[in-house]
């Protein structure tokens, strides 16, 4: 498989390969752009071996492995509603059962791991962000799409400043993820303090792989299909 395209790319062909990534640490999501070569040479990897990694994985059958979301060959509505269904709602019911479980933990065992504080509160930081995006999202930027996606008028162009307004949400996102990471311990549950918190922990985690996927079908698929339907970068 060539190392060429960009990561962002090789998942939107082979979207088994997210799960491949997110074990070796490849960025797709925000840092989708990169091509295989520079995100392995980040990560101190051989490309070759990731890219026989990946060949691997197109031989194997479609379904073999882990669910993916194929988004390929879906229309810019279809997308729209897809995120609000796969991403966008579940965010709605998980981020307060993370506050809820966050505040059980910081209660009984805040006092000896002040790290839990920091990590209570950058996730309400991020939570309180997130919501306002989603927002922005489905108010403005989806109907936008949606009707670009049918052709109705020149009046529902989307904003090229919303785009780019959205995707510095999605980077300051990411480098939130890896902070609540770094905090976490890396979400390791055999560390787990107890009982709430390894489920605490699994849901961080679970939270962070669903933003991964979230990230990269706006940034990667959406925006640029968007922008090539009304030209210019």
């Amino acid at each position: 498989m060539s190392t060429a395209p960009t990561l962002g790319n090789l998942v939107l062909e082979l979207p088994e390969a997210a799960a491949l990534f997110e074990r070796l640490g490849l960025d797709y999501c925000c840092g989708g752009s990169r091509t295989l070569d520079e995100a392995c040479r980040r990560q101190g990897l051989d490309a070759k071996t990731v890219g026989a990694l990946l060949q691997a994985l197109a031989d194997e059958p479609r379904g073999a492995g882990l669910e993916v979301h194929d988004v390929a060959r879906t229309t810019i509505s279809e997308l729209c509603d897809h995120i609000v269904a796969r991403h966008h709602d579940p965010l709605r019911r998980d981020l307060p059962r993370i506050t809820d479980l966050l505040a059980t933990v910081v209660r009984v065992h805040g006092k000896d791991h002040p790290e839990l504080h920091d990590l209570q509160r950058l996730f309400a930081g991020t939570r309180e962000e997130l919501e306002a995006h989603l927002h922005t999202e489905e108010e403005t930027l989806f109907p936008a799409c949606r009707a670009l996606d049918e052709d109705r008028s020149r009046d529902a162009a989307v904003d090229r400043e919303v785009l780019a307004l959205l995707e510095d949400d999605h980077a300051h996102t990411g480098d939130a993820l890896c902070a609540l990471r770094e905090l976490a311990g890396g979400y390791r549950t055999e560390a787990a303090l107890c009982g709430t918190h390894r489920t605490l922990l699994r849901a961080l985690r679970a939270f962070e792989l669903d933003m991964h996927q979230h990230i990269h079908e706006e940034n990667n698929v959406l925006f640029g299909r968007v922008r090539d339907r009304i030209g210019g970068a």
